[in-house]
């Protein structure tokens, strides 16, 4: 499939448009901001900057979820490595986002921070943990634990935050052992008891792969990448090679599927069996990165939202377009909030570093 990329936000709906709305940090009891994909920051991220900003408003109420592929390329190499400065300095700048803001972090892994789906994965995992573990003074502020699927479970205020490693499911090298789920039958049945054990409070679900895209690993290619496939290397190469160019796009979805794709058969069987523990429950939202774009997905019969935030990086900015579930879909740098306010409403909005900066706003069904 290919179509125009959403340069400008894309709304199904006028109301999704921002209108004149001033929400005071004490109208709501519990602030989420999610950011994926924001492991290679320019100095000075314009992303980040903004995001410090927006956790600094009401610290004590506020969770920073970081949505996996915290450190590109792939994730964090040993201290004697000659990459180990730059590494270090990529998670340092998202670091400094809960210490200078006082804000909960709260880090997921992508497939990048598992030495990029390598052989080194759970090493490079480990390193990563510890780093950030002790950075922040916390030991829930990694999870899951290193190498292990979760879910991991916290009940945070009213808000019920499961978080899952995704990247187990598709990685193929070794994974951790000792884990307290040790297979998926395990995995899913604890997922299936955290969300029925809720009760009353929203559940929000976080990991790095998308359940639905409509960016590169959703399958999603512009007349460009067909025109121009080079660009999908590097932006600059506008070099024209039509026809042989469609190779590449429609070799990825349809012969050469990669597990880091949804149309990947492993990373097809996890969809499906999270969906399936979904569809019994109907959890909130469901938010993730991978795709380094924003988009928001209306759930049907599986959960309230698919939420898609990996834009972190300004410079790794990637096409999105939408189907016919898109809420919104904006090939744009920044971050999403969600705001769990003390009427009960819940408001899910996209922020960017532009003016204005808010770019959708929605009341969501609970």
């Amino acid at each position: 499939m290919f179509s125009c990329s959403h340069s400008s936000p894309y709304y199904a709906k006028k109301e999704f448009k921002p209108q004149p709305l001033t929400v005071d940090s004490t109208d709501f009891q519990q602030r989420f901001l999610l950011i994926g994909d924001a492991g290679g920051p320019l100095p000075g991220e314009p992303v980040l900057k903004q995001l410090t900003e927006w956790a600094a408003m009401a610290p004590q109420k506020t969770t920073v979820l970081f949505l996996g592929d915290n450190i590109y390329p792939a994730g964090l190499v040993r201290p004697d490595s000659s990459a180990y400065a730059d590494r270090k300095r990529r998670i340092d700048a998202q670091l400094s986002v809960a210490n200078s803001s006082g804000a909960r972090g709260i880090f997921i892994p992508g497939n990048h921070d598992w030495d990029d789906s390598g052989p080194d994965g759970l090493n490079t995992l480990a390193r990563q943990a510890e780093y950030v573990i002790n950075a922040l003074g916390d030991p829930q502020s990694f999870l899951p634990e290193p190498g292990c699927p979760g879910p991991a479970v916290l009940d945070i205020g009213q808000v019920r935050l499961i978080v899952l490693d995704s990247e187990w499911w598709l990685n193929k090298f070794e994974k951790g052992s000792g884990c307290l789920y040790p297979d998926t039958a395990a995995v899913l049945a604890a997922l299936d008891k955290a969300i029925a054990g809720a009760g009353q409070r929203p559940v929000l679900i976080a990991a790095h792969h998308p359940i639905e895209s409509e960016g590169p690993h959703g399958g999603f290619y512009t007349w460009t990448d067909h025109v121009f496939p080079l660009r999908i290397l590097n932006k600059s190469l506008w070099i024209p090679i039509p026809v042989i160019g469609s190779l590449y796009p429609l070799g990825r979805t349809y012969v050469f599927r990669s597990n880091q794709d949804i149309t990947g058969p492993r990373y097809k069987d996890m969809r499906k069996a999270f969906r399936r523990v979904f569809r019994r429950h109907k959890p909130l939202l469901y938010a993730s990165g991978h795709d380094h774009s924003l988009q928001i997905f209306d759930g049907g019969k599986d959960i309230g939202y698919y939420l898609l935030s990996g834009a972190g990086t300004s410079s790794k900015i990637t096409d999105a377009g939408h189907n016919g579930k898109t809420l919104f879909s904006y090939a744009h740098e920044g971050f999403m909030v969600v705001d769990f306010l003390k009427s009960g409403e819940i408001l899910l909005r996209v922020v960017s570093p532009e003016n204005p900066p808010v770019q959708f706003e929605h009341f969501m069904r609970h």
